[in-house]
Order: C-alpha cells, then sequence, then structure tokens
C-alpha cells in the first residue's frame, strides 16, 4: 500500500440542496461551469491535480501546502467576482478545507485521514471561505498576504484526536495575523503547571473576567474578499428640522443602491442607525460591524435647492479616502443619489450595475413628489408610533400612491400598514381590523404588478401560514438579489427554511441576517432554536431559547420560542424546568386570546411542511404534559380517530352537519383525494387545501391561519341527525356525518 505526504484541498457547494430544488439542472451546469473556468485553471497553475470530483464536491491534490492555498484563495477571489454579477438565487459558494497530511494511494485516487480531514475542515468554514488544518498553518503562516482566525482544537466525525482549524480571513488589513483562542495544552502540561496556577491566582484575580469573550474575529470578518461598507446616517443641516424624514429616507435609499453594486458588502440600515446621533470614532464603528469603510454626510434642503455633502473613510487608516459635495435641485433627488453612489463605486474601484438608479429599483418611483411623500410616511411607520401618527404615516403612503400608481414600494407599504393595524391603529385610520385585513389583499394585487422587497417579504409570510414554505423560500430569494443589505430577506429566509425541513440551511440566512445588522434580538434567538431543535440539538436550542426576553412586549419570540422549548425541555425529561415553563406557556397562549391552550394552537402558528418536524414538536409537548385537546374537551380517547382513519373518512367524500361553536350553523365540506377543499358554513364559502397531520385533520385557506382539529366518533350519533362524528378545532366545534 503506496502512501506519501501531500496537501489535500476539498471543495463543497454551500446549500447544495436548497439550490438543486429550484433549478436542478441549471445549478449542476453552473457547477461544471466553475470547474472547467476556476477550479481546473488554478489548480493548473499551482502545480495541484484534480484527483475526482463526488457529487457537488471537488477533491485536489497539490505537492506544496503553500501552492494549495494560494489556489484557494484565488479561487474564492474569482467566485466572489462571478457571485456579484449573478442574481442571488443563481449563484454557486463553496467551502473549502486544506489539510498537510499522510494518504494512501490507489491508482488515480487517494484517501486515509488526510482526505477525512480536509473533508471535515471545509464543513467548519464560512461560504465562500476557507478553513485549513494546524499542520497546513504551521507551513504557511507569514508565506501569504492574508490573517487567519484560530478556532482552536475542534473534535470531528471519525477522527479520534482533536484538530487545531484556523479560518482563513482575506482582508488585507490583518495579512500576517492570527487572532482567536490559543491552543490548548496537553494533560502533561496542564499538570505541571497546577501549582504555578495556585501561587499567581490570588494576582490574576481582579482582572479575569470570565463573563467576556475571547478575542477572536467575527465570524463575519473572515473570507470575504469583498469591500465592506456602512452608511452612516446622514445629517440634516436644513433650518427646519422636520426635514430629518429626508435625511433618513436619503441614507436608507443610498444603502440599498449601494447595497447592489456588484463585489460591495453593505451593512444595514438598521445597524448603521444604532449610531444615529451618538459620538463614536469610526474604527469603533467599523470593528463593531465588521465593514473597512464608512460613509458619513449630511443633506441640507432649502425650498427646492439641495446640497449633499458625503465622504468616505477607511478604517484601517482613519484617513479619508473620497469627498465630494453635490448641488441640485429636488426635482434633481435622484440624480443626486446616482452620482453619490456612483462616486463611491469609483472610489473603491468598483462599478455600478448598468440603468441602476431609483426609478429602475424595484417598486421605485421617478416622482420626486411621490417620493416625498413616501419617505415622510416611512419615517413615521418606522418609529414608535402612535395611533394618530401610524394613521397619518398610511395617508402618506396614499398619496405617494395618487402621484404615482406605479410605486409599487408605497402601495405595499400600504399592505404592511393595514397588516400591522391594530383595533387602536384600525379606529384611527377610520376602519375596523377586520375590514383592515381584507385591505391587504387588494393592496397586495396592486403590489404584484411593481414588485419590491417590502411586497416579497409580506407575501412570503403569508405563504409560510398556509404550508407553502417552498414558494415563500423562492420569493425571498427575489427579495434579497433586489436589496442585499436587508437583514429582514435574510431572516425571513431563515424562518421559511426552518419551516420547510432545512434547519442547517436556515442557520445560514440567520448568519446572513447577523452578518449585514449585527446584534442578536428575541426573534434571532428564537430562530437560531428553532434551527437547532429542527437537528434534534435540543441542548443547543435550549441555550438560544432560554436567553428570550419573555418580559418584553413584542409578544411573538416568546410565544413561538415558549414552545419550541417546553418540546425540548420534554425531549430531555427535565422535569423541573417542564413544570416551570408548561405554566409559561399556558399563560402566553391564554393571554393571547386564541383559544384554549393546547397544541391545536400550536398548529396554527408552527407550520412545519414535513411530518418528521411537527411529530418533533408535538412529541416533546406531550412529553412535557402540555396537552393535546382544549381542557374543555371531555369526549373518550377510544373514540378519536387516527390519522389513517381521518384520510379515509374525510378524503374524497361531501361532510355534512352544522357547526355547533361559537355558533349553530350548517356546514358542508367536500375534499377531494388530493387535498382540495371547499367549505360552506353558514353562508360563507371558501376554498383551500386539506391534510392529515399525525393524527390531526387540518385546513388551510387562503387569507388565513393553518387549523388543525381532533375527529371523534359520536357513540349517539346517526345518519339522519347528521352528528356520526365530532371535529375539535381550536375555536370551533363541528358535528357531521358523511353523505356523499
Amino acid at each position: 500500500m503506496e502512501r506519501h505526504l501531500a496537501a489535500v484541498m476539498i471543495a463543497d457547494v454551500v446549500g447544495y440542496g436548497r439550490l438543486s430544488q429550484i433549478d436542478e439542472e441549471g445549478t449542476r451546469a453552473r457547477f461544471q461551469t466553475d470547474l472547467k473556468d476556476v477550479f481546473e485553471p488554478r489548480i493548473a497553475a499551482h502545480h495541484g491535480r484534480l484527483v475526482k470530483t463526488m457529487g457537488d464536491g471537488i477533491l485536489m491534490e497539490f505537492y506544496s501546502v503553500v501552492d494549495a492555498l494560494r489556489c484557494a484563495v484565488e479561487i474564492q477571489h474569482q467566485k466572489a467576482e462571478r457571485n456579484a454579477l449573478a442574481p442571488l438565487e443563481r449563484r454557486v459558494d463553496f467551502r473549502i478545507g486544506i489539510n498537510l497530511g499522510d494518504v494512501i494511494i490507489e491508482e488515480d485516487d487517494i484517501h486515509g485521514d488526510g482526505v477525512n480531514i480536509a473533508d471535515r475542515l471545509q464543513a467548519l468554514a464560512e461560504p465562500g471561505g476557507i478553513a485549513i488544518s494546524g499542520t497546513a498553518y504551521d507551513h504557511v503562516k507569514g508565506k501569504l498576504p492574508i490573517g487567519f482566525t484560530s478556532l482552536g482544537e475542534q473534535m470531528v466525525k471519525s477522527i479520534a484526536e482533536p484538530i487545531r482549524v484556523y479560518r482563513v480571513v482575506l482582508d488585507p488589513a490583518v495579512a500576517g495575523k492570527t487572532v482567536g483562542p490559543k491552543p490548548r495544552r496537553s494533560s502533561w502540561q496542564i499538570a505541571a503547571a497546577v501549582a504555578g496556577v495556585v501561587i499567581i491566582v490570588l494576582g490574576i484575580a481582579a482582572a479575569w473576567r470570565p463573563w467576556e469573550p475571547s478575542p477572536t474575529a467575527p465570524a463575519h470578518a473572515v473570507a470575504d474578499a469583498r469591500p465592506s461598507l456602512v452608511v452612516l446616517p446622514f445629517d440634516n443641516l436644513s433650518d427646519d428640522k422636520e426635514q430629518e424624514y429626508l435625511a433618513n429616507g436619503f441614507t436608507e435609499d443610498l444603502t440599498t443602491e449601494l447595497a447592489r453594486v456588484p463585489g460591495l458588502f453593505v451593512v444595514s440600515r438598521n445597524a448603521a442607525f444604532a449610531y444615529k446621533d451618538k459620538e463614536t470614532k469610526p474604527t469603533e464603528i467599523a470593528a463593531a460591524l465588521g465593514v473597512r469603510f464608512l460613509l458619513e454626510g449630511s443633506i441640507r434642503r432649502v425650498g427646492d435647492e439641495m446640497r449633499i455633502n458625503a465622504q468616505l473613510i477607511d478604517a484601517a487608516t482613519a484617513g479619508h479616502l473620497w469627498a465630494e459635495r453635490f448641488d441640485g435641485q429636488w426635482a434633481d433627488v435622484f440624480e443626486l443619489q446616482d452620482k453619490v453612489a456612483t462616486s463611491i463605486a469609483g472610489a473603491l474601484k468598483l462599478r455600478l450595475i448598468s440603468g441602476q438608479g431609483k426609478s429602475n429599483f424595484a417598486g421605485g418611483t421617478s416622482n420626486p413628489a411621490a417620493y416625498d411623500a413616501y419617505l415622510r410616511g416611512m419615517d413615521l411607520y418606522n418609529r414608535k408610533n402612535t395611533p394618530e401618527e401610524f394613521a397619518q404615516a398610511v395617508k402618506y403612503f396614499q398619496q405617494a400612491l395618487q402621484l404615482d400608481p406605479d410605486f409599487g414600494a408605497a402601495v405595499a407599504s400600504l399592505a404592511w400598514a393595514y397588516w400591522d393595524a391594530n383595533d387602536q391603529r384600525a379606529a384611527a385610520m377610520g376602519i375596523s381590523a377586520y375590514d383592515a385585513y381584507d385591505k391587504v389583499f387588494e393592496f397586495l394585487e396592486v403590489a404584484a404588478k411593481h414588485p419590491s422587497p417590502a411586497y416579497y417579504q409580506l407575501v412570503a409570510g403569508l405563504l409560510v401560514r398556509e404550508h407553502r414554505s417552498d414558494e415563500a423560500v423562492a420569493v425571498l430569494l427575489k427579495s434579497v438579489a433586489f436589496d442585499p443589505s436587508d437583514p429582514w430577506n435574510y431572516s425571513e429566509l431563515s424562518n421559511a427554511l426552518n419551516f420547510n425541513g432545512k434547519p442547517k440551511e436556515a442557520r445560514d440566512y440567520l448568519d446572513a441576517a447577523m452578518r449585514v445588522d449585527p446584534g442578536w434580538t428575541d426573534w434571532r434567538l428564537y430562530q437560531a432554536g428553532l434551527a437547532d431543535f429542527g437537528q434534534d440539538r435540543f441542548e443547543e436550542a435550549i441555550g438560544s431559547l432560554e436567553k428570550i426576553d419573555f418580559q418584553s412586549p413584542d409578544p411573538w419570540p416568546k410565544f413561538f420560542g415558549l414552545q419550541i422549548l417546553l418540546s425540548a425541555y420534554g425531549h430531555l425529561g427535565r422535569g423541573e424546568q417542564v413544570a416551570a415553563y408548561k405554566e409559561k406557556v399556558m399563560k402566553v397562549i391564554a393571554d393571547a386570546n386564541d383559544g384554549e391552550p393546547s397544541q391545536l394552537v400550536t398548529q396554527k402558528y408552527l407550520v412545519f411542511k414535513n411530518e418528521a418536524d411537527i411529530e418533533r414538536l408535538l412529541g416533546g409537548l406531550s412529553k412535557a404534559g402540555f396537552p393535546e385537546l382544549p381542557a374543555d374537551v371531555d369526549l373518550d380517547p377510544k373514540d378519536r380517530l387516527t390519522g389513517t382513519e381521518i384520510k379515509s373518512l374525510a378524503f374524497g367524500h361531501e361532510l355534512r352537519g352544522r357547526n355547533t361553536v361559537p355558533d349553530i350553523e350548517p356546514y358542508r365540506r367536500i375534499a377531494s383525494a388530493d387535498g382540495s377543499i371547499t367549505m360552506t358554513v353558514g353562508s360563507r364559502t371558501t376554498t383551500g387545501r386539506t391534510w392529515v397531520q399525525g393524527n390531526f385533520l387540518c385546513n388551510a385557506y387562503p387569507k388565513n391561519l393553518t387549523t388543525c382539529g381532533a375527529v371523534f366518533r359520536n357513540p349517539s350519533g346517526t345518519r339522519e341527525q347528521e352528528n356520526e362524528y365530532l371535529s375539535i378545532y381550536r375555536i370551533s366545534r363541528n358535528e357531521f356525518s358523511v353523505v356523499k
């Protein structure tokens, strides 16, 4: 058996399954194109050998580990440039792992631990990034203009001993530097040091802060070769302080426009506005947000005259890379925006997309008056507003739409406003909350003609509610392509993918949200916990979910998070925590006034596509003693139908009877074998989809949330009375018989 020492490199496509689901043939073709146009030329240039491809993976061998790493860096640079010019849904990212180790030779193939370690390393790399082993690091450090982040020793699958792992940092500002945890000492070193530790521990106790993290480089700083930028809130220099909305809106739109520049990474408006009106050093902002460049400026409007001052700061030197003043008329506001964006791109040696401008942006406008009304509305809508201010924002959106009927972002904002209209807001708008809900769908029909990110985000949320998470993912990928700086795009993708049965990819998009808008929110903690829960990582899920602020006035993270947390505790058999959190779950559901606490409420909101995922959730809740059905249901469990029995009874048949709760009304249900359903209650008829979920019968209708219920035989019922069966839903109760 022949062996030799080799530098082994493995590249693997990020999210290949998701990409193939969207476009299998296209994804495979793009993989082959990358192999031919990117990998093979670089491998040859650096004296390497393409050993083989393995599905969506590529195995390579080099004589020199320096050559291997140089090849990997060039590949990731070239891929970043190619991806910047491609729509998001067509981008193919690779993770790369490199190891220097012993390999076994069999004809043209290689295998053994040296190869296995390289494969484990690529899984530890960031998308578009590179991870290398400690043996490789020892030979390449200081030889290339790159930096490294140490991940310390890591245990990996099928390898008995821990391996040292380093991520490559492509930012020239950290070239030659290595940051992160120092390698662990072996047991004999630790034992020998114990006596010394006892002597010096009193001297260092005052300086030790165990609650502070080690000074590791943030994940978002790793292996991203693109220039990175934050657009800080522009100052309003107008005498009229009410012109603040203009400075805020200009900042937000400039952020969006620059985020669409190929090859440029821009953090979100949310991240930037955290520094509004604060005296913070540019270097501190750059370090906190993980960016190299900062754009700051001011805007002044007097009547129709406008002046914009802007300057670009390089945080690496704290020097000004570029500064310029732009004068013009309010009627030329879009041209001024384009000039600023073009100048910044030029200073960073990048170029705008041809035709990029406000009127060309998805759902945009070329009407300055409509734009002004829209900005005024967004300023009121985005702040903590009173019902009256909320209603005024709606009026501004309506005004913008009247001035430009094709202003897609304005009508999408109207849809969102009516979606957010609670009883108090609706009253201020002169409408009932029920009627406001119906208006949402009217506005979405109009917004679909000129779609914007706001339109896609709301549509995706509705699709997830209807158990159509596949479609939601496709919609959100379009939204990301329009505005890569919006963290809500990535958060909603994470949500859709979690419910679509793809928790690993959901976590990748949550990380992307953290990159453009650093910081943990309760919603992100919930999404992180949900992603771990979906992988049976219950301890990790608990670690995230327990950090949610359950006293926060924001109801949804705690409403969802508590139910996932209770299920995780149920799976782990944590009796003490189960008792404490079961009480909290019961209370938060009761406070929502959405029916008696039960798993019927859970299934209304936590809408998993796959049976295994819903079984995981409900199984844990059952182990925790959380009731399947409302407390007022007093029926014999022996009379309850199984999922198979429900399928036979309710599909391909017509059911007829009556609603008994909340009102007594005639009831008629016709379901085809494939799950199409027509439901009539009283005088109201609606169509939708129906399916069996475990031992529950579930229905989803447009404009409504999912409803799942249990079905029981009625021992005293008769066909003549049309009450042989009883169905128990979250709020309603039905009695019925099969009539056809």
